[in-house]
């Protein structure tokens, strides 16, 4: 803005998703650590009668309205200042569902595989394993991976805009449409699956949340 710099109009919806991402890397304590903010509050999961797919289903839509919400201010502030076509600001907005719904695949995995306790009035973990630190930041360099297929319709404009075929087909705004779709409807299989693997886990992780705090 300072330097009234114009970049060019395929690195404006990139701009975009790494606002996006920078808001989803805020949240990578909190989500990746899900049950360790729990606390002895998880013995209410081991005893509910409630599906463990729901539990989680239920942790990934708590977070939904605050991470939507930011991402979408993000994507309207890139629109203020660098404008983006119609098509591509419509897919930068899309693109957040997607983004989010990986994002809490990969977060569930690590909150069930390495739990790690959190000390009461802090958010803070508390004498981590180094076995779990290691899975974390084994899990951090998976973040940008995870969410890179996202960037997979952008990248079909790009080329077919380097090709001269893109005059008039919004390739962007229809491929990151169908990938939605597609991320919708595997979501909660995957999902299903990791609802097993946290009752098969439960005792464990209920074990490493309260183990710092009784």
């Amino acid at each position: 803005m300072r330097n009234n710099s114009d970049p060019p109009e395929l690195l404006r919806p990139l701009m975009a998703f790494a606002g996006i991402g920078m808001i989803l890397a805020t949240l990578l304590q909190l989500a990746g650590n899900q049950f360790g903010f729990d606390r002895s509050g998880f013995r209410t999961y081991v005893l509910a009668p409630a599906r463990r797919r729901d539990i989680l289903l239920g942790k990934n839509l708590a977070l939904a309205p605050l991470v939507l919400g930011l991402a979408a201010a993000v994507v309207v502030a890139v629109q203020v200042i660098y404008p983006m076509r119609v098509d591509h600001f419509l897919a930068a907005l899309t693109q957040t569902v997607p983004m989010y719904l990986l994002f809490c695949l990969l977060w569930n995995f690590l909150s069930m595989l390495a739990p790690v306790p959190v000390a009461p009035g802090s958010i803070k973990p508390s004498k981590p394993k180094g076995m779990a630190i290691l899975i974390h930041l084994g899990f951090l360099f998976l973040f940008p991976l995870a969410l890179s297929p996202t960037l997979i319709p952008l990248g079909i404009e790009f080329l077919l805009s380097w090709a001269g075929w893109s005059t008039w087909f919004p390739a962007y705004l229809v491929f990151i449409l169908l990938e939605s779709a597609a991320v919708i409807c595997v979501y909660p299989l995957v999902v299903d699956w990791q609802g097993e693997l946290l009752q098969r886990r439960e005792q464990q992780i209920l074990e490493v949340v309260t183990s710092k705090i009784e």
